[in-house]
């Protein structure tokens, strides 16, 4: 696989998530690779170093692809305060890394926002329960077959990821593990209650899942009309 190629494309529920490979080295970037982002990119991505510059241009291609397919041309997708890509008002935009790949999904800002995650299951790493998951959710795990716990905490962790991307455009603030519960995930789809502290929360919001052979994709929809 070749560097910030294209691991995949596919069209989920809340949008259309494309997938690029990241390098494994903190080498120079190809020009020929720069010269796919927008200038404005370009020239932020030079002051970038090591791992983090790879991600975040990564980042970008696989959203500029992902806008492509989706018939939009976009303009520079910098961050804002909050390290989110600022997005143009007709289309919500989210990006994800993990261990080698960047994943962006795009959908039209008239269904909604969406946040994504990508994860991959890797060790068990259950400790982080402690961390992630309110009382309800742990005993919900608790009583699953030893050998599903560390899916089912890897599942709701990567979902709240999830649902913190969509909301933080509009809270504009860090938003804790605690302040969302998910349960009840069968077929792809899982119920969110969320429990925000001091803000009003969206009318609707939507939770998906999808395993994949790259990992674990999990996309979030919010309306707040």
């Amino acid at each position: 696989m070749n560097a910030f190629s294209t691991a995949f494309t596919r069209g989920l529920p809340h949008g259309i998530a494309v997938a690029v490979h990241l390098p494994t080295s903190s080498d120079e970037i190809p020009e020929t690779v720069l010269h796919r982002l927008h200038a404005d990119e370009r020239s932020y991505a030079q002051d970038l170093r090591g791992k983090r510059r790879n991600e975040w241009i990564g980042g970008r291609l696989a959203a500029r692809l992902a806008a492509r397919a989706l018939g939009v041309e976009l303009p520079a997708l910098l961050a804002d305060n909050f390290g989110a890509p600022k997005a143009p008002k007709s289309v919500s935009v989210s990006i994800a890394h993990k261990e080698g790949l960047a994943v962006a999904l795009i959908a039209r800002r008239s269904n909604g926002v969406i946040g994504v995650d990508f994860e991959r299951l890797g060790r068990d790493r259950r400790q982080i329960a402690e961390k992630v998951l309110v009382p309800t959710e742990q005993a919900e795990v608790s009583a699953l077959p030893d050998e599903r716990q560390w899916t089912a905490i890897l599942l709701r962790f990567a979902i709240k990821e999830a649902i913190y991307k969509a909301l933080a455009p509009r809270l504009r603030r860090y938003i804790s593990f605690d302040e969302a519960e998910v349960s009840k995930l069968s077929n792809g789809s899982a119920s969110v209650k969320l429990n925000l502290k001091g803000d009003t929360c969206p009318k609707h919001i939507d939770a998906r899942y999808d395993w994949m052979p790259e990992g674990l994709v999990t996309s979030v929809r919010v309306r707040w009309e």
